[in-house]
């Protein structure tokens, strides 16, 4: 049986030692629907030698930009270019 705990803390210490799969059978399905489609985002892996890489994490912190945010505003303004 799942205890009642007295804080966050407590519960926290408790399923850092427990996994939920002892208490399967306390569960209940539960049905979610969700006001707005959720929108699929993909990731992508590049490789780059390390020049490359760090011209880009130059260019980034000039442009006070993540260094991926900037590659894909990059590949944005191209595909927008493009079609």
């Amino acid at each position: 049986m799942i205890p009642i705990f007295k804080s966050v803390e407590e519960e926290a210490e408790f399923w850092d030692t427990h996994d939920t799969e002892e208490f399967a059978d306390e569960f209940e399905p539960a049905e979610v629907k969700f006001a707005r489609p959720l929108k699929h985002k993909w990731m992508l892996t590049i490789e780059l030698d390390e020049e490359t890489f760090n011209q880009m994490k130059k260019l980034a912190k000039g442009a006070e930009k993540e260094i991926g945010v900037l590659i894909r505003s990059w590949v944005l303004e191209h595909l927008k270019e493009t079609y």
